[in-house]
C-alpha cells in the first residue's frame, strides 16, 4: 500500500502542478490585479462564506462514502442511487439556508447576487467530489487523479477566455464566478459519465415514494452525521478568518483583499495536504478493515508532509516582499507582504491535520476529533474578535496559525491515545534538526547582496531537497525495499 500511495501521490501532484498553479497564479490573480481594488475581497469573503454553510449541501455524504465504498464495493449499486437523491435535497436546503444567513448579517444587492452564483458553483463542486469519491472508494485511484485537476484545467480556458476578450473596465466578479460555472459544470457531467461506466450503476434518482428508498436514506443520512458535523466544524474554524475581517472592519473589504492575497499561497500549498487526504482516507479505511497496520503509511506521509512544508514555509517568509511584488507589482506594500510571511506557517499544522484526521476517520474516531474542532472554532473565534480590531489582516493571520496548530497537536495526541504510538527523541531530532538547518541557511543565503531572487530560491530549494534525503525523509529508499518503520513504535497488541 505504500507504493500504491508514493506512485499515485506523484501522478496527483504531477497533474495539479501542471494545471492548478496556472489558474491560482494565472487566472484568480490576474482577476484580482484587474478587478477594482475590494472588489476581489468582496469575491473572497463571500466565498468562504459559501464554505462555511457547504456542510448542508456535503452532510458529511463524501467522506461517508468514500469509507464505507473501500470496506465494502459490492454495496456501491445500493448507496449510490439513494445518497444522490439525498445529495440533491441537501444541495437546495443549502442554497436556501446561506441565502437567509447572507440577508441576516447584512449583505444586500450586489452581494447578494454574487453570492448566489458562488452557492451554484459550491454546489457543481460538491458534486464533483462525491461521485470521485466513489470512484476512488473502489479503488480507481490513478482514473481519480486524473480527474482531479479537470475542472481547473476547464477553468483555464473558460476564465482565459475571459480576460482575454474582456478589456479590464469591463471585468467583474460576477462574470468570473459565471466562467467557473461552466468548467464546473462540464467536469461534473465527465466524472459522472466516467462512474457510471466504470461502477455499473445507472446515475438516475429512485422514486422517494418508495418505502425502502426512504428507509435506506433514513439509514444512510444518521450515518453520515458525525462525517457532516466534522465538515462542519472545520470548515468554520478554517474558513471564519476572512469572513469576520470583512464584517469587523470598516473596510473590511480592503483587508480581506490583502489577506486573499496572502491566502492564495496558502491554498496553493493546502492543495498538496488535500491531495494526501483525499489518497490516504479510502486506503486508511482498507487496510483497517482488512486488519493491516498503517503505522508505516502514516509515517511515510508525515515525512513528507514535514519536509515539503517546512521548506516551503521557510522560502515563503524569506522571499515575502519578492513574491507580492511579482504577484501584485501595483499593489505590493510591507502590509501585504508581512500577511503573507505569517499566514504561511499554518501550512504546517494544516498538512499535519490531513494526515491524521484521514487516519481517525477511516478509523471511526469523528466525535472524538469533533470536540476538538469545535474548541478550535471557539479559540480562532476568540483570537479573531481579540486581534483583528488592533491588527487587522496580520490579525486573522495570527488567529489562523494559532488555531491550525492547536487543531493539529490535538489530533496528534488523539492518535497517540487510539494506537498507542509514542514519539520518542530518536524519531522527532531528524524533523527538528532539518528544520534548523534550513532556517540557519536561509537566513545567510536570502541576505546575500548581489544575487537574484530566482537564483536564491533555487539553492533553497536545492539545499531542502539535499536535507530531505540526508535526514531520510524522502522515500528513495522505499522503491528499492520496504521503507524502515522505527519511527514509530508498533500499537499495543490487540489495538
Amino acid at each position: 500500500m505504500q507504493r500504491e500511495f508514493v506512485v499515485n501521490l506523484f501522478l496527483l501532484v504531477l497533474i495539479n502542478l501542471l494545471v492548478k498553479p496556472l489558474f491560482i497564479f494565472g487566472i484568480d490573480l490576474g482577476v484580482q490585479n484587474r478587478l477594482p481594488l475590494g472588489d476581489y475581497g468582496l469575491y473572497f469573503a463571500l466565498l468562504n462564506f459559501a464554505y462555511l454553510f457547504q456542510i448542508v449541501s456535503d452532510f458529511g455524504l463524501q467522506a461517508f462514502n468514500n469509507r464505507h465504498v473501500s470496506q465494502h464495493p459490492h454495496l456501491v449499486s445500493k448507496y449510490l442511487p439513494v445518497l444522490l437523491t439525498l445529495k440533491v435535497l441537501l444541495s437546495a436546503l443549502y442554497v436556501l439556508l446561506a441565502l437567509v444567513a447572507a440577508y441576516w448579517v447584512g449583505y444586500e444587492g450586489r452581494a447578494m447576487g454574487l453570492l448566489l452564483i458562488l452557492l451554484f458553483n459550491q454546489v457543481l463542486a460538491q458534486g464533483i467530489l462525491f461521485l470521485r469519491s466513489n470512484l476512488s472508494g473502489l479503488g480507481h485511484y490513478r482514473l481519480d487523479s486524473v480527474l482531479s485537476s479537470l475542472d481547473k484545467l476547464l477553468m483555464l480556458i473558460t476564465c482565459g477566455a475571459l480576460l482575454w476578450a474582456l478589456p479590464p473596465a469591463h471585468l467583474s466578479a460576477e462574470a468570473f464566478a459565471w466562467a467557473q460555472t461552466l468548467a464546473l459544470g462540464l467536469t461534473l457531467l465527465a466524472v459522472g459519465g466516467v462512474l457510471r461506466a466504470k461502477a455499473r450503476v445507472p446515475l438516475r434518482l429512485p422514486r422517494l415514494a418508495n418505502r425502502r428508498w426512504r428507509s435506506t436514506l433514513t439509514v444512510l443520512f444518521r450515518g453520515s452525521f458525525p462525517y457532516a458535523l466534522a465538515i462542519l466544524l472545520m470548515s468554520a474554524y478554517t474558513r471564519l478568518d476572512a469572513v469576520l475581517l470583512e464584517r469587523l472592519l470598516p473596510d473590511g473589504r480592503y483587508h480581506a483583499d490583502v489577506y486573499a492575497g496572502a491566502y492564495r499561497l496558502l491554498d496553493a500549498a493546502n492543495m498538496l495536504g488535500y491531495l494526501f487526504a483525499s489518497l490516504l482516507l479510502p486506503m486508511f479505511a482498507r487496510m483497517l478493515a482488512r486488519g493491516e497496520e498503517v503505522r508505516p503509511l502514516v509515517g511515510l506521509a508525515f515525512r513528507l508532509i514535514w519536509a515539503g512544508a517546512i521548506a516551503l514555509a521557510l522560502l515563503v517568509l524569506f522571499a515575502r516582499a519578492d513574491l507580492v511584488r511579482w504577484m501584485m507589482p501595483a499593489r505590493a506594500d510591507a502590509y501585504r507582504w508581512d500577511v503573507l510571511g505569517l499566514l504561511i506557517w499554518a501550512f504546517i499544522p494544516m498538512g499535519a491535520t490531513h494526515i491524521f484526521a484521514s487516519l481517525l476517520t477511516a478509523d471511526g474516531r469523528l466525535m472524538a476529533m469533533n470536540r476538538f474542532f469545535a474548541l478550535g472554532i471557539a479559540l480562532d473565534v476568540t483570537l479573531d474578535l481579540w486581534l483583528i480590531p488592533r491588527y487587522q489582516a496580520l490579525g486573522a493571520a495570527t488567529a489562523a496559525v494559532c488555531t491550525q496548530s492547536f487543531v493539529a497537536v490535538s489530533l496528534i495526541f488523539l492518535t497517540q491515545q487510539r494506537f498507542g504510538w509514542r514519539i520518542s527523541f530518536r524519531s522527532a531530532w531528524p524533523f527538528a534538526v532539518y528544520a534548523v538547518v534550513l532556517l540557519a541557511f536561509g537566513s545567510v543565503l536570502f541576505d546575500l547582496q548581489g544575487w537574484p531572487v530566482w537564483a536564491k530560491i533555487m539553492a533553497f530549494a536545492g539545499l531542502a531537497l539535499a536535507a530531505a534525503r540526508a535526514f531520510r525523509l524522502l522515500p528513495t529508499a522505499f522503491l528499492r525495499a520496504k521503507m524502515p518503520t522505527d519511527h514509530l513504535p508498533s500499537p499495543p497488541k490487540g489495538q
